[in-house]
């Protein structure tokens, strides 16, 4: 249920590559390795880190969200 989540909220992400340079920062991996291993078609985000994705990913909407309101 969680990696669905991650899925359904990552396609509601304006600036993709924005997101994953941040999660490439949260955890000390590179950007590369973060598109293709885990928002593309393998979706293999580790387990250690799936929660704190879907936590970034909601807080991202909700300013992404704010960004587009507020303009």
């Amino acid at each position: 249920i969680m990696l669905e989540n991650t899925k359904n909220l990552f396609t509601n992400i304006n600036d993709k590559q924005s997101f994953i340079m941040l999660c490439a920062d949260e955890f000390g991996i590179k950007p590369i390795s973060i598109r293709n291993n885990w928002f593309s078609g393998f979706w293999s985000i580790p387990d250690k880190h799936q929660e704190r994705v879907l936590v970034l990913l909601q807080n991202y909407i909700k300013h992404q969200t704010f960004k587009t309101v507020s303009a």
